[in-house]
């Protein structure tokens, strides 16, 4: 994969995750791949705020899946239903000790973009954000 910046590190993208710690991998790892804009929620309402807001900019959303109270389930369904964000990229980030099957199904009939099980590197994330973003062109290794 071609290191440095992204082709647009401009985008804005919301990270929601109840774990702190996550929250800070996910943007320290973000930010290590040229990322500038990033919103961090630590739960479904407090993102579904930003998704209100028309003047915030969102073009991709990270999310895990078992947060309390709203999952990442129905952050992804608020998001299908907007009228202004309904085809925003979403990738779902969920750890190995669910149902991963049954979640897998759940989120594609609600078009999640992607999907990732923790524990995951900072490549494969880089790698699927490439992917939901269209700049599958950028990684040399096309083996995702």
């Amino acid at each position: 994969m071609r290191q440095g910046s992204p082709p647009n590190y401009r985008l804005s993208i919301l990270v929601v995750d109840d774990d702190a710690m996550v929250r800070t991998v996910l943007v320290e790892y973000l930010v290590s791949f040229g990322f500038k804009n990033i919103l961090q929620a630590k739960n479904v309402p407090q993102a579904i705020k930003y998704l209100q807001d028309p003047k915030v900019l969102i073009d991709i959303i990270l999310s895990d899946w078992e947060m309390p109270g709203a999952k990442g389930l129905e952050l992804l369904k608020v998001v299908r239903k907007s009228v202004h964000r309904k085809n925003t990229p979403f990738i779902m980030i969920t750890s190995q000790e669910s149902i991963e099957r049954f979640k897998i199904t759940q989120a594609a009939q609600w078009r999640v973009t992607e999907y990732m099980v923790k524990p995951f590197t900072s490549d494969l994330l880089r790698m699927r954000i490439w992917k939901v973003m269209n700049w599958i062109d950028e990684i040399e290794d096309e083996a995702i």
